[in-house]
């Protein structure tokens, strides 16, 4: 790795997971100041950076203008796709080091619409889709088979996406989606029911198409049915080895044709038998932060690599050709800690739960005082915790004892955990992934 000692790095992202780079940075020696018009209380990168900046990342003149009097090295944004355009922009007009082009960036990141059509052209399979428009046409909707996902094609998250099981249902949200939809984008797809869900993380490194991770979302379950929360992102998953015979040439392809010389890039999709189909991409990092397991697995950080090169250009601190390996050595999984709605009132046997060794790293999202919304996005999480173990049956011991000792309460002293987990049901979501 280069020298990293007193350059500085401007972050432009607000969040939890910005925080966890915002560490690392100043762990390498960086001078981190962070930017965005949250007030500090409600931005957890701003809490522990050098310096902060009130200021909104979409005003590019002035954005330039700071990056000129601070003297800024490089931009790090990390996972939050709105800012990517801005992202590019600014880098651009700078003449620093960025990862992605506006079309890069559109293409993986922010059109699924156009995500699927560049797939389609490079032979990477996507999940059918039906021709829809706001003009809801009678020849239209006749050619539909229920249920069907809609969704906004400018989302992320799992935000806007609903089942729809008939007709009725499918033009009321269509409409209202349409209606809050910046874009006017909305697909309407074929319903992929218990299809398993698979991700999948690529580091490029100076042109080269390296598998870094690959893991399965396992489903909660609530009140006797599965909820459409992740409760376990498991790694590996055993179908990678199919999937690089059957699918991932056309991926690389697809990676290689749009000019993709360093970064991260993650594709999601669905399982269906012994094919795959995709339906998300993003040129990113990922949010299940793979490189917490692959460090000490694999001995390659790609947090570092992209900390690296957002202040130099280049990539150096590892080499994702011989050291990527996406079969962990260990059983992994990211820990959904996904609540039910309510008021968070008292929080029990969190120091417990992250001084256990397998517990590698605890992203925070929620505080006590929030309110949970009845929602099917991501912003139900209050905890993201990375854990590691041996073997899958230890695993399952760990998780068990991670789910019993955290207590999240609502106002009436209920747990608000989403599900609880047995020993039985956390290793039954380990052999099958």
């Amino acid at each position: 790795m280069y020298n990293l000692d007193g350059k500085k790095l401007l972050v432009m992202d607000r969040t939890a997971l910005a925080a966890c780079a915002v560490k690392r940075a100043k762990e390498l020696g960086v001078k981190t100041i962070v930017a965005n018009f949250y007030p500090t209380e409600e931005s957890p990168s701003k809490q522990i950076a050098d310096e902060t900046v009130d200021i909104d990342i979409s005003k590019t003149d002035e954005m330039l203008a700071l990056i000129k009097e601070r003297g800024i090295d490089g931009i790090f944004v990390g996972w939050t796709d709105s800012h990517l355009p801005f992202y590019a922009d600014i880098c651009e007009k700078a003449g620093l080091p960025c990862c992605g082009t506006k079309e890069q960036f559109d293409i993986l990141s922010n059109d699924k619409r156009r995500f699927k059509e560049v797939g389609l052209k490079y032979g990477v399979p996507t999940i059918p889709e039906y021709k829809l428009d706001i003009n809801l046409k009678r020849e239209d909707l006749d050619k539909i088979e229920y249920p069907v996902l809609v969704k906004p094609a400018d989302e992320s998250g799992s935000r806007g996406i609903k089942r729809c099981d008939n007709e009725e249902e499918l033009v009321e949200y269509y409409k209202a989606l349409y209606e809050h939809s910046k874009s006017k984008k909305i697909l309407c797809e074929k319903y992929m029911g218990e299809c398993k869900e698979i991700f999948l993380h690529y580091t490029i490194q100076d042109g080269y198409c390296s598998l870094s991770s690959t893991f399965m979302k396992q489903k909660a379950v609530t009140e006797g049915s599965v909820a459409s929360s992740a409760i376990l992102h498991v790694f590996p998953t055993s179908y990678v080895d199919l999937y690089r015979k059957t699918t991932e040439p056309a991926v690389i392809k697809l990676i290689e044709g749009l000019g993709i010389k360093n970064g991260i890039v993650m594709f999601q999709g669905f399982i269906d038998g012994d094919k795959f189909c995709f339906f998300e991409s993003g040129l990113r990092m990922g949010g299940e932060q793979f490189y917490v397991f692959a460090a000490p697995l694999n001995g390659i950080n790609a947090l570092d690599m992209m900390i690296e090169f957002s202040l130099t250009g280049k990539m150096t601190c590892g080499d994702a050709k011989t050291q990527d390996n996406p079969n962990f050595s260990k059983s992994c999984v990211n820990y959904y800690i996904t609540l039910k709605p309510g008021t968070i009132t008292e929080i029990k046997g969190l120091s417990e739960v992250e001084a256990m060794p397998q517990v590698l790293q605890n992203a925070t999202f929620h505080k006590i005082g929030d309110t949970i919304a009845k929602t099917n996005a991501l912003d139900r999480v209050i905890y993201r915790l990375h854990v590691m173990d041996d073997t899958k049956e230890k695993l399952a011991e760990t998780l068990c004892k991670i789910s019993h000792t955290l207590q999240v309460l609502d106002e009436n002293g209920n747990d608000m955990q989403i599900e609880c987990l047995t020993y039985e049901r956390a290793y039954e979501m380990l052999i099958n992934s």
